[in-house]
């Protein structure tokens, strides 16, 4: 019996000197900024975890997410783990091609949805290497968003219009059903419309430009990233509006920029801390190649409303995600998934 357990302990110290090797398939712009959150944080926890982090960006284009796994699954080494979003429900065809390998699969920020999930888990392949996902409440900060926007209109009666993202992907839809919670339950705010800017600056500039003169008594705007925020704003202020004075704007994601507008008061509301999850993913793949516990559920939300002049802003602000311990985390029985919460372990 002592000598299995020092053959056990022997095989699993030798397991966890090998590299952990790691895909992740980031279906954003290199250059756009909450992407780039994703990946700096990412970055930051793998260099802090030991792990070889291989990023590969889609640029928004869920069919190439497709060809990056495929090329990058013909090149030996195979990564041990493949992190994936399900951007535009692309996971339904990555699964099929990592069907075919030994690789752990790490879901975060879209989820597969429940049918997919019970059908995959039906599968003993699937029961082994799907490891449970990392999300966000989108429903949660689509409402909250709202309902700061509009506390921050000293809620007063008006007209609403949404630029929501895109029709499919599962964030999108959740964060827009939750501001659409919300606006069902304040009849006093008129919602007039809901479009969808497809994440995009310059779509939402149009959309925006479009919107203020079907309605040019406007009062509050909610959009579903800070891009689709910059566009509407720079598009009311052509406008001769004021924002933050006679229309409100209610937005997610926390890039230098859209942290510079929540301070001056021209964006009233803002959520963020999602940008975690990748970090997140990266320290569940740790600990589950070092034979310890999957934490269960995140203790915290991702999500929260940033208030300019608070400790988690100024954490925020000053993007110093080394100082983080990722390890730590690592070995946590629950992980606490917000930033916040990583600064406070941190301090």
């Amino acid at each position: 019996m002592f000598i299995s357990l020092v053959s056990i302990m022997l095989s699993a110290s030798a397991y966890s000197e090998q590299p952990i090797r790691v895909l992740f398939i980031n279906p954003g712009h290199a250059s756009e900024s909450f992407w780039q959150e994703v990946d700096q944080y990412s970055i930051a926890a793998a260099d802090a975890l030991g792990i070889e982090l291989d990023i590969r960006h889609a640029s928004r284009n869920h069919f190439a997410m497709r060809q990056i796994l495929s090329a990058r699954l013909n090149k030996p080494p195979l990564p041990n783990y493949v992190i994936i979003v399900n951007e535009k429900l692309a996971a339904n065809h990555l699964f099929p091609i990592l069907r075919q390998h030994p690789i752990y699969v790490q879901v975060i920020l879209n989820d597969i949805d429940a049918d997919v999930r019970a059908n995959l888990l039906s599968d003993p392949h699937w029961q082994q290497y799907l490891l449970p996902s990392v999300i966000p409440d989108n429903r949660y900060i689509g409402g909250k968003i709202a309902e700061a926007m509009v506390k921050a209109g000293h809620q007063r009666p008006g007209e609403a219009v949404m630029i929501s993202g895109d029709l499919t992907t599962p964030a999108s839809v959740a964060r827009e059903a939750g501001a659409r919670d919300y606006f069902k339950s304040h009849k006093q705010i008129e919602l007039m419309q809901v479009v969808h800017g497809q994440w995009d600056e310059a779509i939402s500039y149009e959309q925006m430009s479009t919107l203020l003169q079907r309605y040019p008594a406007l009062r509050y705007v909610w959009t579903a990233n800070d891009h689709m925020a910059f566009g509407a704003i720079k598009a009311a202020q052509e406008m001769g509006k004021k924002p933050g004075e006679d229309i409100f704007f209610a937005t997610v994601n926390t890039s230098a920029k859209v942290l510079s507008l929540r301070q001056q008061g021209i964006i009233s509301a803002l959520g963020g801390g999602h940008f975690s999850a990748g970090g997140i993913a990266l320290t569940r793949i740790y600990a589950h190649a070092n034979g310890l516990s999957l934490p269960l559920l995140c203790a915290d939300q991702l999500f929260q409303l940033i208030e300019p002049n608070t400790p988690y802003f100024s954490f925020l602000q000053a993007d110093s995600w080394h100082r983080i311990p990722f390890k730590k985390m690592a070995r946590q029985p629950r992980s606490h998934c917000g930033a916040d919460k990583t600064e406070r372990i941190n301090q």
